[in-house]
């Protein structure tokens, strides 16, 4: 499990990994279970949580886009 910490307009990205066979289908990318997301606390505007994904996926902290 990836614990994150997210501010207000920031994210996660999930995709699927660089070494991962591209003819494999969405059933085999989720053949490990699904992804789940966990809430550990939240306070002013950051929420700190947990992702469990198939380890067929990646997951990136993405920052916000600049206005």
């Amino acid at each position: 499990m990836l614990i994150v910490s997210r501010k207000d307009a920031e994210s996660i990205e999930i995709r699927p990994g660089d070494d991962i066979d591209q003819s494999m289908t969405l059933a085999d990318l989720f053949s490990g279970g699904p992804i789940e997301i966990t809430i550990f606390s939240s306070n002013n505007n950051r929420v700190k949580m947990g992702v469990q994904a198939p380890e067929q996926l990646c997951i990136w902290r993405k920052k916000a886009a600049a206005a």
